[in-house]
C-alpha cells in the first residue's frame, strides 16, 4: 500500500528515493490507515532528504497496510529563505498536532548547540512535544540528539560530552531480544556522527532497555515501555 501525505498547502507529489509514489490524501476517507506523525528538525541541507528516508521507511515496511503521514517542524529551529518557503508549503503548524491523536511518532534530531539543552530556543516547545507524545501516541521514535533531549526531559539523564567526535561507521550488537529487533542480524554496521553520548548505566537505571552498543561508540538504541504521562492540560501551543 502506499504511503501518502495527509497535509501540506501545496498538494505536492513527488518521488521518494526508492521510487513509492507519495501523494496528498484524501482526509475524509475512513481506510484503517496507520496515521505517523514525523516532526522533522534537521538543517535546512538536510530537511528533504531526511523526509524521504523516514518516508520511505514507512513505505517498504508498511506491506499491505496504508500509512497516512503529517509533515511537522519545530518553529523555534532558524530556518534560510528556502527552508521556510518549503515548510510553508508543505508542513503543517505544530500546534495542530496538539488536539490529535496518532498511531506513531518520529522526531529527527536538531543541529546541535555548543551550551545545555535547557537553553536551546526550543526547548520548551520541544518538551511540550514529548508529553504530548506520551498522553496521543501509541509509540514515538527519538533519533539523534532528539534522543538526548527526550531522556532528559522525561529522565534527567544527561547527556555526557565525548573526548572527541563519534565519527565514522561502527559495528553494533544486539544486546538483548526485545521485540524491536525482530528479525535483525546479531551484529549491524551503523554510522554515527556526534560529540556527546548517554551512558548505558545512566539508561540502564531509568528503565531502558540498551538494544544495541558497540565497545568503540557506545550505546546505539534504546527502548522504554512507560505508563502515558497525565496531566490536566495540554501544551500551550506555539
Amino acid at each position: 500500500m502506499p504511503v501518502v501525505l495527509e497535509q501540506g498547502a501545496s498538494g505536492r507529489s513527488f518521488n521518494l528515493l526508492n521510487g513509492v509514489r507519495c501523494a496528498p490524501a484524501d482526509p475524509a476517507r475512513n481506510d484503517g490507515a496507520i496515521e505517523i506523525g514525523i516532526v522533522n528538525n534537521m538543517p535546512d541541507a538536510a530537511l528533504e532528504l531526511t523526509e524521504r528516508q523516514f518516508i520511505g521507511l514507512l513505505a517498504a515496511a508498511s506491506g499491505k497496510t496504508q500509512v497516512r503521514v503529517r509533515l511537522f517542524a519545530l518553529p523555534q529551529i532558524g530556518r534560510g529563505e528556502f527552508a521556510r518557503r518549503r515548510l510553508l508549503s508543505d508542513y503543517a503548524e505544530i500546534g495542530r498536532l496538539w488536539d490529535t491523536r496518532l498511531d506513531g511518532l518520529i522526531v529527527s534530531g536538531m543541529e546541535p548547540g555548543p551550551g545545555p539543552l535547557r537553553e536551546e530556543p526550543y526547548w520548551r516547545m520541544f518538551t511540550e512535544l514529548i508529553d504530548w507524545a506520551d498522553r496521543q501516541t501509541t509509540s514515538s521514535i527519538w533519533s539523534c540528539l532528539a534522543a538526548h533531549a527526550a531522556v532528559l526531559h522525561r529522565d534527567g539523564i544527561e547527556r555526557r560530552p565525548l573526548a572527541a567526535k563519534c565519527f565514522g561507521v561502527y559495528e553494533f550488537t544486539k544486546e538483548t531480544d526485545h521485540p524491536l529487533l525482530a528479525g535483525a542480524p546479531a551484529r549491524a554496521l551503523v554510522p554515527h556522527s556526534r560529540w556527546n553520548d548517554v551512558p548505558a548505566d545512566a539508561l540502564a537505571g531509568a528503565g531502558y532497555d540498551v538494544l544495541t552498543r558497540s565497545p568503540d561508540a557506545g550505546v546505539d538504541m534504546f527502548a522504554k515501555r512507560s505508563q502515558p504521562v497525565r496531566v490536566p492540560a495540554g501544551p500551550s501551543g506555539i
